[in-house]
């Protein structure tokens, strides 16, 4: 079973899109979409787009939101492998021996003339040669 490259890139957008919390993002705009046109109702669109972000006048979901944000930042995601790095670095096996050290040199293009890969590059026409 093969997986189309558009459907693994999309897979893995969607994987970063919940890593770096992008459906409370969300969420939260759409409480201050509805926290503006609630509070449009009783009064102008300026009031309401101030009374929405002022941080006093917060809606039930934007109390949610905060809520899930930091428990978020409390329970990290990563582990601490810390031990098992330390092990492996101090055993004696993880020592490889180098490589031994001995001088190349790449052989020519056997499609290249030498003396043609040697030479000068060819000197442009003259403009005056192609008018005529």
């Amino acid at each position: 079973m093969q997986i189309s490259h558009r459907i693994m890139t999309m897979m893995m957008a969607l994987a970063l899109f919940v890593a770096i919390g992008g459906p409370l993002a969300v969420l939260q705009g759409v409480a201050w979409a509805t926290m503006i046109r609630d509070y449009s109702r009783t009064g102008s669109v300026t009031a309401a787009v101030e009374k929405t972000f002022d941080g006093k006048h917060p809606c039930a979901m934007c109390k949610k939101i905060a809520a899930q944000r930091t428990h978020e930042e409390k329970a990290p995601v990563t582990m601490k492998v810390d031990k098992k790095a330390e092990f492996f670095i101090a055993s004696g096996a993880a020592i490889a021996p180098l490589p031994a050290v001995r001088s190349f040199a790449y052989p020519p293009h056997p499609l290249v003339n030498v003396p043609e890969y040697l030479s000068a590059p060819p000197v442009p026409v003259p403009i005056s040669a192609l008018i005529s």
